[in-house]
């Protein structure tokens, strides 16, 4: 992503806040290439989710007042 907006910025801090909560768990102190692979996936999920959870939830909405 280049130059993210705010609302992808706000997306991406969501995503880090899923990831830090599993970090949490995990152990900060645990090098990425020590995580076993479901450790790895898991992190990449958490991300994923959590942005595009926050993108789904500020998407704006159509007006239900204005016909198609």
């Amino acid at each position: 992503m280049i130059d993210p907006d705010e609302r992808e910025q706000a997306a991406l801090r969501a995503a880090l806040k899923n990831m830090a909560e599993l970090m949490a768990e995990i152990g900060w102190t645990t090098r990425f290439a020590d995580l076993a692979e479901a450790q790895a996936l898991a992190l990449t999920t958490a991300a994923v989710d959590g942005f595009q959870e926050a993108m789904m939830a500020s998407a704006p909405r159509p007006d239900p007042e204005v016909p198609f």
